[in-house]
């Protein structure tokens, strides 16, 4: 039972990757007045065709769930089966009307909105991943070997200025390396569990952090494409706040509490009631561009979810590129420190064995004195 439950949940997740496109297809034939149990009907024949397992399973689950008497709204038919993200904008979609098709259009370039930030994300993520160990271990083995050099008995002479500086880096790496890992892995999870959590007035000092602001950034672009598919779909922006709220974790839904409150209190400023914290510098200075030219701020707040996407999708890049720059960047210049230190070490070293180099540094101690 927990074994079929587990694969069943492994299809499911393989499904995912592809949901929007199967949006796309379910909107396509709603436009055509096709039925949803004849539209599951053709796209099961067609899995067959393609020899597509994956959505085949899928496919059956929902015609499964159709046959008992559920599933006749959308978000009901994919419970369970796709993310639980989309059940918000898959009820929009339920609450649209005769533009369920239109609006399960939006909800797929959502969801693919969202993919696409996520791969950009998981890219810029993965080098840090990959290359921190590598760097690390290249440092561990470089500080081993300068250390190694500095116990054989060599010169204090060898030991000052910049090669001084390698040989305490080197033998705090050394002495210190278990407990760097344990702090890091610390750190690490700690960051992945606060995330999501932590509120307050210090969070939104520190909002712009490394980090902190990949992921306001992420979670801020998600909302914006989120709240113009939910207003395109019929819901007022209040409706569609409370709706994100509602399903939100803690930090999202204090900074949409935060929006909301401002909105009770001035209802018509609505840049200021965004510019609270959630959304970019750059995003709210791109609304309020828009909001001269539009008939109302949902109107701006549409254009810049759907047509102006490429904005949104720009501004996690970069985030995310500063995040991987800065995360990297650290242990490339600690290993660049300490391998520039070994050919200052070795020239010194070289130095103190020369005997001519010797009679020189005499020569000079002298004149200075």
């Amino acid at each position: 039972m927990l074994l079929n439950r587990f694969l069943f949940k492994l299809v499911c997740l393989l499904w995912s990757f592809d949901r929007a496109h199967f949006y796309r297809d379910l909107a396509d034939a709603l436009a055509r007045k096709v039925g949803i149990r004849d539209f599951l009907e053709r796209a099961a024949s067609n899995a067959r065709i393609l020899d597509d397992g994956t959505s085949l399973r899928m496919i059956q689950a929902m015609s499964a769930r159709l046959a008992g008497g559920q599933g006749h709204l959308l978000s009901e038919l994919v419970q369970g089966i796709a993310p639980a993200a989309d059940q918000l904008l898959l009820q929009a979609v339920d609450d649209a009307g005769a533009d369920k098709a239109e609006a399960l259009t939006m909800c797929a370039s959502a969801v693919e909105f969202q993919q696409r930030a996520l791969k950009v994300m998981a890219y810029q993520l993965l080098v840090p991943v990959v290359a921190i160990p590598i760097v690390g271990a290249l440092c561990f083995i470089t500080s081993q070997i300068i250390s190694g050099i500095a116990a054989s008995g060599t010169p204090d002479s060898i030991w000052t200025g910049y090669n001084g500086l390698v040989r305490w880096l080197a033998d705090s790496i050394n002495d210190y390396a278990a407990a760097i890992g344990v702090a890091t892995a610390i750190a690490v999870a700690a960051t992945v569990y606060w995330l999501p959590r932590w509120t307050g007035s210090l969070r939104l000092k520190i909002e712009s952090w490394p980090g902190l602001s990949l992921y306001r950034d992420y979670n801020a672009a998600v909302v914006l494409s989120a709240l113009a598919m939910m207003i395109r779909s019929g819901k007022t922006m209040r409706e569609a706040l409370e709706a994100l709220r509602a399903a939100s974790r803690p930090w999202l839904r204090w900074h949409l509490n935060r929006i909301i409150t401002s909105l009770e209190d001035n209802p018509t400023e609505y840049i200021t009631a965004f510019g609270r914290g959630l959304m970019p510098p750059a995003v709210r200075a791109r609304l309020a561009s828009l909001l001269d030219s539009a008939k109302s701020f949902a109107d701006a707040l549409v254009v810049l979810g759907t047509t102006e996407i490429d904005r949104l999708e720009k501004r996690v890049y970069l985030s995310a590129s500063t995040v991987n720059w800065t995360l990297t960047g650290f242990f490339v210049a600690i290993a660049v420190v300490l391998s520039i230190g070994t050919m200052t070490i070795a020239s010194a070293l070289s130095r103190e064995g020369d005997p001519s180099a010797k009679l020189m540094q005499r020569a000079q101690q002298q004149q200075a004195q």
